[in-house]
């Protein structure tokens, strides 16, 4: 869990701050200051005449122009960083979304199938809602129980009431942060890890709540690394 919000972090501040940066060498400040300037210019002079002054379309056409030069800069960044940018972002979704599975954690798994008969862990090994012995009957309608592996290796039998007989080997479970699937004869058995909560706050944000999770933490330390160096440019005159 520590390597993890290590990561998040780490990966965070770089793309607040390579995005910054970005903007700082991509863009025309000297364009920038210039429409800008211009634009306040034109503002305090349309505040001198009326609506029905000649002049007034005539500036407030100068004034979407100068503000359309400003914004041509500042996409500029954005059509470069979009894509790197939305790669990491994928790329943490995929390893970040879910923490891996441990022994003793509580998870759940969906069986699914048409089946009737007996499932039994080896040794004890995992347990479903407590059980290492659980009937199952089910014409194809999915179940979801609260497993939890309590040792490794770990296999699992199913004695199905006409005698068949089958066993898997749950390898790989154990330390997988993806959903894993396993099959014995006709019942399906999808284990789901749970969300990776990296924070618990001693308060509740709106439609947050008190558990961040990678994308709560990578949003708001990559906005306020940006925020931060951004006003730093400013403050030495670096960007616009």
């Amino acid at each position: 869990m520590l390597l993890e919000t290590l990561i998040i972090i780490l990966v965070s501040l770089a793309v607040g701050i390579s995005g910054q940066l970005a903007y700082m060498i991509i863009v025309d400040h000297e364009v920038v200051r210039a429409s800008k300037g211009k634009v306040k210019e034109l503002q305090a002079f349309l505040k001198t005449i009326k609506r029905e002054d000649p002049k007034f379309m005539e500036t407030y056409n100068q004034i979407m122009a100068e503000n359309s030069k400003v914004m041509k800069q500042t996409m500029k960044p954005t059509f470069i960083t979009f894509v790197p940018f939305l790669i990491v972002f994928l790329i943490m979704s995929s390893f970040f979304s879910f923490a891996p599975i441990a022994v003793g954690t509580p998870i759940h798994v969906v069986l699914s199938g048409s089946v009737n008969g007996t499932l039994l862990a080896t040794n004890n090994c995992l347990t479903l809602d407590n059980s290492t012995n659980v009937s199952i009957i089910s014409n194809g309608t999915q179940q979801t129980f609260v497993s939890s592996v309590n040792s490794v290796p770990c296999s699992l039998a199913l004695t199905e009431s006409n005698s068949s007989h089958y066993n898997v080997s749950l390898v790989g479970l154990v330390g997988s942060s993806q959903s894993k699937a396993y099959q014995l004869g006709g019942l399906k058995m999808n284990f789901q890890p749970n969300a990776l909560e990296l924070f618990s706050l001693p308060f509740s944000i709106p439609l947050i709540g008190n558990q961040l999770n990678w994308f709560w933490v990578y949003l708001i330390i990559s906005f306020l690394s940006s925020i931060t160096l951004n006003r730093v440019l400013i403050h030495y005159g670096k960007v616009a």
